[in-house]
């Protein structure tokens, strides 16, 4: 069957949720010896209460009525359900209320019964009648089918939780996540008990377990002080309008801030999503990332630097072989008839060797001061492998200085045969044997103006990928908002307003860069090249344009579904909210976050983030008009702020144990939850919440 589990696989499920407390409840049935091993394979990760759900018959109607107890009475409890059960089967048995309670009552239970909806229920007749047989009415709970319905019982007066009845363990992990949370920790059955019983001192025991400090604050111009306890919990300040809720934040964020603690008071504004989000691109630079695009730097500054190589003409030979040679001097000078030396690349490639021992020194550095290389290697792995850069950098190194000495002798040795031809020819009129055709030079020089501006062009039609960033959900209808940013260079056909620049350049200057870039490639064997060259230096904003980068135009938007959105006011005032609470920090300061915001918006997506938050131990500060927020976080603390004939006041207390105890008077206190249905707007309907933490009335 599928409710049947082994205690291995039992233990199995239960610790890979977060479930920390459970009862073992079978139909008629408990088995001590399946308890106790359950319980071994637990070891601690979780607490087990023995229990059983018993068919109980009252006025002939049968009804279910759970039975737990502390695990000290385990053997007490099996005792009795052998007894009372013996040699009948589970689908047999059936109670009345009366031995119920005369079998059980003495070990001090739980009594859960089946309410409205949660099928068989007990009728109130019945529960009237479990009461009037000596039963604690704080151990009574009435069992609903969901937190809604736990809700609307508790709103009414009643005690009532909601649980999980397994009906396939295979499904448990699933079913676990809409299970309530216990906002207390709770040591044992008998702590739980007690918590039932709004035992002040056992309350006040769950919550110093929580990290806790008291803050000194002046938040007001007089000299009135505030005296606060701060849990790293959700604290709530709550209260009438114009009672200086916003300035204790104000101060509660001082008070951090001067001890280097990141702290600011949250204000719901709908304009500042676009800031949050830089909208307008103004720090566009942080965000784009151009892997596998070369911006072309050295090849824009070349071709607008190029100029024509010429080919010797036929007439220097002409004049060199006519000529007579007569000085005896001329003869001798050899070196006006070297060849030239000089190659078209030396520049190039000493750069490619430097830029290659630049990466490698890179390379040592990041080795020598990365944490995540210094955990996964030994201490002669590094250095082994760092004594090899090290290596092959002198290797690098040594070979660019000889690449750099054979490239300045070259030139010097060329530059000095030169002059020699050119000395020579001016006083004695021989003519230099020319040193070669130029037609390699020639050439060369336009191969590499077109090699330079197809690699622009080619770089400039390249995709660059969308950057794209979470904004926050708008709901569960809706999905997720995104905020996307497009990149293109200015291939000359962009002509969408919604690109805009980012740089200071024109488009127009931009288109012309490119157009011109494009003949340039398409006549680099043409006669008529120069021209445009030439006409890519007389474009106005030329100057401004020394790499692709600033040809950049970007499209930064909010996305929904990956088409543009524009959200409204309501929406960009949720998406702030869920920013703030997206970003990870020790301390949060919300001022009336419900602004602008639906309920459904506040229950579903902000009040679960606030309390993931309270889970993490972050210090949650809210000020707050609304029910939902102030009440169904079940705050560790809520101050109130009031103001009667005494002047301003100041009260501190918490759900768990129902009262607001004056700062400036303890013997003045008033009732938590009577105040804050009397003060929060939406009130009563959502008190009904605290059903998800057990016991609360």
């Amino acid at each position: 069957m599928t409710r049947e589990i082994s205690p291995e696989k039992f233990s199995k499920i239960v610790q890979s949720t977060d479930v920390k407390i459970l009862a073992i409840t079978n139909h008629n049935a408990f088995d001590l010896e399946q308890f106790n091993q359950m319980e071994v394979k637990l070891d601690g990760a979780a607490q087990i209460w023995p229990g059983i759900e018993l068919d109980v018959i009252d006025n002939e109607k049968r009804s279910h009525l759970i039975v737990i107890v502390s695990p000290e009475k385990r053997s007490e409890f099996s005792e009795i359900v052998n007894q009372v059960t013996e040699g009948i089967s589970a689908d047999e048995f059936t109670i009345s209320l009366e031995q119920t309670v005369d079998l059980f009552n003495k070990l001090e239970p739980l009594y859960v019964a089946h309410y409205l909806g949660k099928k068989p229920d007990m009728s109130e007749a019945s529960i009237d009648k479990l009461l009037s047989l000596g039963v604690n009415p704080k151990r009574v709970i009435k069992e609903a089918t969901n937190s809604i319905s736990a809700g609307i019982f508790i709103a009414h007066g009643h005690t009532s939780i909601y649980g999980s009845d397994v009906q396939y363990w295979d499904k448990y992990t699933d079913e676990v996540v809409n299970l309530p949370e216990l906002r207390l920790s709770v040591d044992s059955f008998e702590h739980f008990c007690l918590l039932l019983e709004k035992n002040v001192s056992a309350i006040d025991t769950a919550i110093d377990r929580k990290h806790s400090e008291v803050l000194n604050l002046q938040p007001f111009e007089d000299d009135t002080k505030v005296k606060i306890r701060v849990f790293n919990d959700i604290n709530i300040i709550f209260g009438p309008k114009g009672t200086g809720k916003t300035k204790i934040l104000e101060a509660i964020a001082k008070y951090y801030s001067y001890r280097g603690i990141k702290a600011s008071v949250f204000e719901s504004a709908p304009d500042k999503l676009a800031d949050r989000f830089d909208i307008k691109g103004k720090n566009i630079e942080e965000v784009i990332d151009l892997k596998g695009v070369d911006c072309c730097k050295e090849e824009i500054s070349r071709i607008r630097n190029s100029q024509e190589s010429d080919i010797t003409s036929l007439y220097q030979y002409r004049e060199f072989f006519n000529s007579v040679n007569k000085n005896k001097n001329a003869k001798k000078m050899k070196i006006k008839d070297l060849p030239t030396l000089l190659s078209d690349n030396s520049d190039s490639k000493f750069n490619e060797y430097t830029a290659a021992h630049r990466k490698v020194q890179d390379m040592m550095d990041f080795l020598r001061t990365n944490s995540p290389v210094d955990e996964v290697t030994t201490v002669e792995e590094r250095n082994e492998l760092i004594a090899n850069l090290n290596s092959l950098s002198s290797k690098l190194k040594n070979a660019s200085w000889d690449i750099f000495a054979s490239w300045q002798s070259a030139k010097l040795t060329d530059s000095a045969s030169q002059c020699f031809r050119s000395e020579i020819a001016r006083k004695t009129g021989e003519r230099s044997k020319p040193s070669d055709t130029g037609f390699k030079t020639f050439a060369t020089n336009r191969l590499n103006i077109w090699r330079d501006a197809k690699k622009i062009t080619d770089n400039i039609n390249k995709e660059i990928q969308d950057q794209i960033e979470n904004v926050g959900a708008l709901g569960t209808d809706k999905g997720l908002l995104k905020c996307a940013t497009s990149f293109k260079f200015q291939n000359g056909d962009i002509h969408d307003s919604k690109y805009l620049s980012m740089r200071s350049v024109r488009k127009i200057d931009q288109k012309d860069f490119v157009r011109v870039m494009n003949t340039i490639k398409d006549k680099a064997t043409s006669n008529d090249v120069f021209d445009s060259v030439t006409e890519l230096n007389s474009i106005v904003d030329i100057d401004k344009i020394s790499s692709l980068s600033d040809l950049l135009l970007f499209w930064r938007r909010f996305t929904l579904l990956e088409e543009e959105y524009f959200p409204s006011n309501g929406e960009r005032s949720m998406l702030n909210l869920h920013s703030e609470l997206a970003e990870n920090k020790e301390i949060y300061l919300l001022d009336e976050p419900e602004r602008s915001l639906g309920n459904q918006y506040i229950n579903d997506v902000i009040i679960p983030l606030i309390n993931d938050k309270a889970i993490q131990g972050k210090i949650v500060f809210i000020s707050t008009h609304d029910a939902n927020v102030a009440v169904r976080t079940l705050p560790y603390n809520s101050i109130y702020r009031c103001h009667d004939k005494d002047g301003y006041g100041t009260y501190t207390g918490n759900p768990f144990s129902n009262s607001l105890v004056c700062l400036q008077n303890k013997d003045k206190a008033l009732d938590w939850k009577q105040i804050s249905m009397t003060t929060l707007e939406g009130g009563q309907n959502a008190f009904g919440e605290r059903g998800k933490i057990y016991g609360n009335n």
